[in-house]
């Protein structure tokens, strides 16, 4: 709880404390995960990821979209934000999965054996997404991660390359869509 507090208190201050984000100091992540030495480090520092990606995107970007419009200065500004956010937070996510591999939900919280495939899910790049391909798979074939979250990863994936949503005809079956979706995005 101690370091999640810490990394709240320096996120904030970061967030708050620099009138530019240009401006802002490097966060080490190397150095982050490096002071993750108990399970209970691991799991607050997962949680804080997520409490950041989630607190960017609450009601503030409505908010400002329907105040100042999509192309204004605001909603521009906005953006970048939480770009920059999404950008660190899967930095964070990257070095967090090559060091400790996937979370079990066994021994972390619901919230922070989410956490990297949330970060993940909202990143756009094609490539980005496809290079946790083998961490999301085994977190869903270990039950770390819903077949509907995996599914979620997989089809905003195919979205992502092919342009459109990918829809099935006939009876709906999880396993064949996921299956179907593998194969189509040449992850096999």
């Amino acid at each position: 709880m101690r370091i999640r507090r810490l990394f709240l208190i320096f996120g904030l201050i970061t967030l708050i404390g620099c009138k530019k984000v240009e401006e802002k100091k490097p966060v080490n992540v190397e150095h982050e995960i490096a002071e993750l030495k108990s399970l209970s480090d691991k799991e607050d520092y997962l949680e804080y990821i997520l409490e950041t990606d989630q607190n960017i995107r609450d009601e503030r970007s409505s908010e400002i979209f329907l105040k100042y419009g999509e192309n204004s200065s605001e909603y521009h500004n906005f953006n970048y934000i939480m770009d920059s956010i999404d950008q660190l937070n899967l930095k964070r996510i990257d070095i967090f999965l090559k060091t400790f591999g996937y979370p079990s939900v066994d021994s972390v919280s619901r919230n922070a054996s989410i956490a990297p495939w949330i970060v993940i899910h909202h990143t756009t790049d094609v490539e980005q997404r496809k290079k946790y391909f083998n961490y999301l798979y085994n977190a869903y074939i270990d039950k770390n991660i819903s077949s509907d979250y995996f599914e979620g990863y997989l089809g905003r994936t195919y979205q992502f390359q092919f342009g459109n949503y990918p829809s099935g005809e006939g009876a709906y079956n999880m396993d064949d869509k996921i299956n179907g979706l593998i194969k189509k995005l040449g992850l096999e």
